[in-house]
């Protein structure tokens, strides 16, 4: 068997802005709440925008390395809506982990960002996001963050199948 990556949607996300809630208590890094008020969804055959209330929660732990859990819900213009619920983690090297700590500029070409993604559907057309396995490939920029959902396809190609 082997597996490949078919690129399914886009996310850009904008208007995020982190609030520290927590920092190193008992070393646990530090919580921070990034509210995405604004953002767009951009499919093959559908488009729409966040609903109020997207929330990333993180946990940017001492070694630099944010453990992402997200949520989001989304009406596309045609009025179907679908949710969102995403975990994963972002690095950069270390040499750069204080530099994203403090909130500084890293080039975006250094994260590795990747988060698997789960859906609820509201309507029969969407169900298909639900019978893959997806993973979510995240670029984080100055002023937005890029999110491409890619679903995770199988190849019966084993020799053992014969």
């Amino acid at each position: 068997m082997s597996l490949s990556l078919k690129k399914q949607f886009e996310v850009r996300l904008t208007g995020c802005t982190t609030t520290l809630c927590g920092q190193d208590y008992e070393h646990n890094g530090r919580r921070q709440l990034v509210p995405c008020p604004e953002g767009e969804i951009t499919g093959p055959d559908f488009h729409g925008y966040i609903m109020p209330a997207g929330i990333d929660h993180q946990l940017v732990r001492s070694d630099g390395v944010a453990e992402i859990n997200a949520s989001y819900g989304f009406q596309l213009d045609d009025g179907r809506t679908l949710y969102i619920h995403v975990e994963g983690i972002r690095t950069v090297p270390k040499e750069y982990a204080e530099t994203v700590k403090a909130g500084g500029a890293v080039d975006p070409k250094l994260f590795y960002y990747v988060t698997t993604p789960k859906f609820e559907v509201y309507d029969e057309s969407l169900k298909w996001m639900t019978e893959k396995i997806f993973v979510c490939d995240g670029t984080r920029l100055p002023d937005a963050v890029l999110l491409t959902y890619y679903t995770v396809e199988q190849v019966n190609d084993h020799p053992a199948l014969g």
